[in-house]
């Protein structure tokens, strides 16, 4: 674990107990990418992007509550717990999401979420491959 990253972790702790986009968004490049390794219609590609779907969350009175923060060399992995609607065409959704935020330049680049922590965890000490 880096300062960076541990600066990072506790910024997006903040701004999760905050409920406040104003905090996440300087935390994000603004090229961000939020999705599944497969292009679908709900990948985010831009901070404001993010920030929009995070905001289209609250607004339906969906909640994450960080439960758990990894700070890995190149990665912040968050703990979860998720109540409210769920959103998206997935209507059910698990109770803990893990959600793996890839850093650059002190800047998250990459977020994915994953069910289960090991594979979370697993997923974030992986380098990513360079951005085109």
């Amino acid at each position: 674990m880096t300062s960076t990253t541990r600066a990072v972790a506790e910024r997006l702790r903040a701004a999760f107990a905050a409920k406040d986009l104003a905090l996440l968004g300087p935390v994000l490049d603004p090229k961000v990418r939020w999705g599944g390794p497969e292009e679908t219609e709900q990948t985010c590609h831009s901070r404001s992007d993010v920030l929009a779907w995070y905001g289209q969350a609250q607004a339906a009175g969906m909640d994450a509550e960080v439960t758990e923060t990894i700070a890995l060399d190149a990665a912040v992995v968050l703990a979860l717990a998720m109540s409210g609607p769920a959103l998206g065409p997935n209507a059910k959704r698990p109770g803990t999401v893990f959600q793996v935020f890839h850093l650059a330049d002190g800047l998250v680049v990459d977020i994915r979420g994953f069910e289960r922590r090991a594979q979370a965890v697993a997923f974030a000490d992986k380098p990513l491959r360079a951005r085109g």
